[in-house]
């Protein structure tokens, strides 16, 4: 009786495939498992390379002058550019200012604050009050016109600090239609909660003519 096979290839086939072709049948499956072993470490090389490449791109060192020419800061000569939320939070304040309603202020400061501004006066206190007597201030203008020349968030890094600095004029109408100008610079800082409670202010008359071209 002839017999019968189930495997499409001839019994001669079979004889080979138990004779010299399982010797390359190893060879390829153990290239292919070459392949694979290398291509999983590849893989885990370059990871580990965009990994230091992460940490280095976030370990942003402070600028400190190497020569301070005899001078000691009394609070820091070490920062590094900090976060842009703060400094959306000082535009959203100066727009607030700018459109006459302080009530959306309250949100970005700490239960307590205090204000050092340019013509001398200090306030320190509870925010409530203090924005009471800002919005009455504020109140005292018929039109009031706010433009940015600057604004940067900063952090001291030896004093654990985040500030932002803002520079910008005011063009200020009284309720009897008398128009002031003046150039400001504010410098904001912002607790761990990311809410203002110090800022200190310095202004000059009229607006900062244009820096000489180069």
């Amino acid at each position: 009786m002839e017999k019968i096979y189930l495997s499409p290839a001839p019994p001669a086939f079979l004889i080979t495939i138990a004779g010299t072709s399982i010797f390359h049948l190893k060879i390829i499956i153990m290239k292919r498992i070459f392949v694979a072993v290398f291509a999983v470490s590849l893989v885990a090389c370059n990871n580990e390379k965009t990994a230091d490449t992460t940490t280095a791109a976030v370990e942003v060192k402070p600028h400190v002058p190497a020569n301070m020419h005899g001078f000691t800061p009394t609070y820091s000569a070490s920062f590094v550019m900090d976060s842009a939320a703060n400094t959306e939070t000082v535009l959203a304040l100066w727009n607030e200012w700018k459109g006459g309603d302080l009530s959306a202020s309250r949100g970005h400061f700490a239960d307590t604050i205090a204000f050092f501004l340019a013509d001398g006066t200090s306030m320190t206190g509870p925010a409530d009050s203090l924005l009471k007597g800002m919005q009455d201030y504020r109140s005292s203008f018929k039109g009031m016109e706010v433009g940015v020349d600057a604004v940067f968030a900063v952090k001291s890094t030896d004093q654990d600090e985040n500030w932002v600095a803002i520079w910008g004029t005011e063009i200020q109408t009284d309720m009897k239609g008398k128009v002031d100008t003046v150039s400001l610079q504010e410098t904001w800082r912002f607790n761990k909660a990311g809410k203002v409670d110090f800022m200190f202010q310095a202004k000059r008359k009229g607006i900062l003519p244009p820096a000489p071209a180069k």
